[in-house]
């Protein structure tokens, strides 16, 4: 866990104010891939129970950090107005729609004091202004602390902007994102649930649920997800006969293109520190973990001065970790495998699957802080990150 609070924060860092080191610092640590949703949780809390101004700025950097975790490329805002700047707190866009998705998020600590959407509105109307966007682009989200937010439902409810607009809580916003690392839910239909629903369309809020019911059912399944694509060089044989302390399950180097299998199918994407790659290794195998689809594929990203997607390999089976046969004790291992739920699963590979990719997919803004899905087809062309998250 982050041991650093919010007041040790202030205390060595000093004010935090715009492009302060509190500020800075405080930004540094809630962006690194290493920092748990639980880590970000507890942040949360100590923000929203806080009283001083630089609760308030926290909460407004949580927020965004959030965002960004959901897959938006987020614009840290302002904390305090400047004459020539839009004063909004944060700036989301998401790509995963035809046109670019446009959120303006103002973030409140609580309702005690009256919240309308003349704030938020007139930033995004600045926003069209400024960048030329089509107002139908452009949306508004509050995010509040605490309090009662029907009040301000209603509030948005009765004004222009009641199409435009929505609100939230800040612990439902990170409910979101605890949900989309569980049942994998894509970032598109992650705006989905944040964008207004069209209220004559119910039809798009019931395909949401179906997909979410759909993902659920193939993790509790049980199916066997093997399958006898294999990559052209892989051989089947491989002297890689089980899990062994010092085992090396790595079988050698090979191209995306080389990769077998249909474009649509599944790979999961999980994150991992340099540590970590011991696991993979001793193991052919990647845990502990919650996963609630059967993908086809694994692919690593491997984080410290790696940064890039490394390894893939083919999905055998995925069981249970206290039945999952390990090489060693999970206390064992250093870094971020000793840290997981040993009550979660082990995703195992087919034997003689797992390669290091040739051309590893480098980060460029976005990572997968938890487990994210893509397709293979994306994989096979992804330039960076950005275009399998």
């Amino acid at each position: 866990m982050v041991e650093l609070t919010l007041e040790r924060i202030v205390s060595l860092a000093g004010d935090w104010t715009d492009d302060s080191r509190a500020s800075q610092q405080f930004r540094e640590i809630i962006e690194d891939e290493q920092t748990t949703t639980e880590e970000i949780e507890s942040y949360l809390k100590e923000a929203i129970d806080g009283s001083d101004s630089y609760h308030n700025r926290a909460l407004q950097d949580l927020v965004n950090n959030i965002g960004r975790r959901l897959g938006f490329e987020v614009e840290y805002g302002i904390y305090q107005g400047v004459s020539g700047t839009i004063g909004y707190d944060g700036h989301w866009v998401s790509t995963a729609t035809d046109e670019e998705t446009h959120l303006v998020v103002e973030t409140k600590k609580s309702t005690a004091f009256s919240i309308g959407p003349e704030q938020a509105g007139d930033y995004m109307e600045e926003l069209v202004e400024n960048e030329g966007l089509d107002r139908e682009q452009v949306y508004g989200l509050y995010v509040v602390g605490n309090g009662d937010v029907e009040t301000v439902s209603q509030t948005i409810l009765g004004s222009k902007y009641r199409d435009r607009m929505r609100v939230i809580t800040a612990q439902r916003l990170l409910d979101l994102l605890e949900i989309q690392a569980d049942s994998g839910l894509r970032h598109d239909q992650v705006v989905d649930v944040l964008l207004p629903i069209n209220a004559v369309d119910v039809g798009q809020l019931v395909g949401l649920i179906q997909d979410v019911i759909e993902f659920r059912e193939q993790g509790n399944s049980g199916d066997d997800t093997s399958t006898s694509n294999q990559p052209d060089n892989v051989d089947e044989k491989s002297s890689w006969d089980g899990p062994k302390t010092g085992a090396n399950a790595v079988q050698g180097t090979i191209s995306r293109k080389d990769l077998t299998g249909e474009d649509d199918a599944t790979v999961a994407v999980f994150p991992s520190q340099k540590s970590g790659v011991q696991f993979l290794k001793e193991n052919n195998a990647w845990g502990f973990v919650s996963i609630s689809q059967n993908p086809e594929y694994v692919a690593m990203y491997v984080s410290d001065d790696v940064q890039a997607v490394q390894f893939v390999a083919r999905v055998k089976e995925i069981v249970p970790a206290n039945s999952a046969t390990l090489s060693r004790t999970v206390e064992s291992y250093a870094g971020e495998q000793a840290e997981f739920d040993q009550n979660q699963k082990v995703v195992i590979f087919e034997p003689g699957s797992l390669y290091e990719l040739t051309d590893p997919i480098p980060f460029e803004s976005r990572v997968p802080y938890s487990l994210r899905y893509t397709e293979l087809g994306r994989l096979r062309k992804a330039e960076t990150t950005d275009d399998i998250l």
